[in-house]
């Protein structure tokens, strides 16, 4: 009931119309119709000052004319009078009674359209005639009407006989005219076109208001739907060039803000699994030493068996250190804190060092590793350590799925805007359904058996961010029954870059 007055009340029809007059359609229609009637308005005043002005100098020149004209049409008839007789104007009755009354009524309703009046210099009245009624009702029905604010004078000379005259005042007043007639017709006319013009200007503002807020509608929409989680909605193109700027300019934030959702989005993915799989890894070390530990501690295991569940508790601790090792480098370069020290070096040093430190590695396991480089330096900016860890990895790959008897090679190759690195196995080869995944984390194949089980699933992957950090690229081919053939090409700096 409250809510209900309130909507009602004049502050509550004030604030809607308030509302409404923010609309950009309802603002064109007002400043439209605003400016029809100012014209209007500015039409009105001008007429109302010059029209009546000049109405009133054309019917004083009128009157002016029919004093005058009345005169000549006087003398005129008198001339006929005396053609006839040239005394019989001589005395005032004649005068008046044959040639003033008739004439002055002639003018009155023929000529002059209004009341005349003849006076003598001593101020008699020789003869007065107003327009008859039935010519009053023509004038009328011709929009004609008497005016009392005109008045016109005359002055004439009369020959009355042969060597005798009289003067004659002559006096028009209440002269018929269009006056008011033709201001009612103009006001009517200015209100006629005003309001057509309102109209016009309200027409023309729905119409204008229409083009150009319904693409601003669409846009809203297109926008509303866009803020809901349609990522894939954007601004069709517009006539209108400001409104199609706009839209191109929504498009290219949408394209912006729908790639970085969805990189958060893989982001997001990707973290879980990785969360996944690292809980998954987990699992097994931790519940080999669980085993191991309560089998111990409840006094089950013999000597011989203590000391060999040590040394598998052994691996899976140093299993999970690796791991742990792994996971923290990867957060690193996940995260851009992983510095690297960039430095011109002999890239056949860490290719070496690399090839030495899984020597004895390769001895054990009864595998020849096959150095092949330049001879002469292969100069180049590089992180030694991450180069050295990068080799790790894959000859330590390479090493744990090649058989006894086995090779495997590292080569270095340069070349004038590159330095390729190549580790190639004798092992079984990967399957090639699995050669888009093996730079993944966590994936180790289909693979079985001890070299499966001994991995960590990671090396792979920091092998690809340490090449991708320098700059680089990483491929891998292969085939089952061919062994795999890692190829590393490291670009080396262009002068100025």
């Amino acid at each position: 009931m409250h809510s209900a007055r309130t909507e009602g009340s004049p502050p509550g029809r004030l604030a809607r119309w308030a509302a409404m007059t923010q609309r950009l359609n309802v603002r064109l229609v007002l400043v439209l119709a605003s400016v029809a009637l100012v014209a209007l308005l500015v039409s009105s005043i001008a007429l109302s000052q010059i029209l009546p002005s000049y109405l009133d100098d054309i019917a004083q020149r009128r009157a002016d004319a029919a004093a005058l004209g009345t005169a000549l049409f006087i003398d005129n008839r008198a001339d006929s009078l005396r053609s006839t007789n040239p005394s019989i104007l001589r005395t005032p009755e004649l005068r008046n009674t044959l040639l003033l009354q008739p004439a002055t009524d002639d003018a009155a309703n023929q000529f002059v359209q209004g009341t005349v009046a003849i006076y003598y210099d001593d101020g008699a009245l020789a003869a007065r005639a107003t327009p008859s009624t039935n010519n009053d009702k023509v004038w009328r029905a011709d929009g004609l009407e008497p005016d009392s604010r005109i008045t016109a004078r005359g002055r004439a000379e009369l020959t009355t006989a042969p060597g005798e005259s009289v003067w004659l005042n002559y006096v028009v007043t209440d002269v018929y005219t269009n006056r008011a007639t033709t201001l009612q017709r103009v006001n009517g006319t200015l209100i006629g076109a005003g309001l057509a013009a309102l109209a016009v200007a309200v027409l023309v503002g729905t119409l204008a208001a229409s083009r150009l807020t319904g693409p601003l509608a669409r846009l809203r929409r297109a926008s509303s739907r866009f803020a809901q989680g349609d990522l894939d909605e954007r601004a069709p193109a517009f006539a209108i060039m400001e409104v199609d700027e706009l839209g191109q300019q929504f498009n290219v934030m949408a394209d912006r803000l729908s790639d970085s959702v969805r990189m958060l989005e893989a982001d997001r993915d990707r973290l879980r699994e990785f969360v996944a799989d690292v809980s998954h890894e987990l699992r097994t070390p931790i519940a080999a030493l669980r085993t191991f530990t309560e089998l111990q501690r409840d006094g089950q295991v013999d000597e011989e068996q203590r000391r060999e569940f040590l040394d598998r508790s052994t691996e899976q601790i140093n299993r999970l250190e690796w791991m742990s090792t792994n996971l923290l480098d990867l957060s690193r370069i996940d995260s851009g804190i992983f510095p690297l020290d960039m430095r011109s070096g002999d890239l056949r040093d860490p290719v070496r060092a690399a090839v030495e430190a899984q020597a004895e590695i390769a001895e054990q396991r009864g595998i020849a590793v096959v150095s092949s480089v330049p001879t002469s330096p292969v100069m180049l900016r590089f992180d030694r350590e991450r180069i050295l860890q990068l080799l790790g990895n894959l000859i330590g790959n390479a090493l744990k799925f090649t058989p006894r008897g086995g090779e495997v090679v590292v080569e270095l190759v340069d070349a004038h805007e590159a330095a390729t690195l190549v580790v190639r196995d004798s092992g079984p080869g990967i399957p090639e359904a699995e050669l888009s995944r093996v730079f993944d984390r966590f994936f180790r194949g289909t693979n079985v058996g001890e070299a499966r089980a001994s991995g960590s699933g990671l090396g792979l992957a920091i092998a690809r961010s340490i090449v991708e950090m320098h700059g680089g690229t990483i491929e891998v081919a292969s085939a089952v029954g061919t062994g795999s053939t890692f190829t590393i090409t490291l670009p080396r700096e262009r002068e100025g870059s």
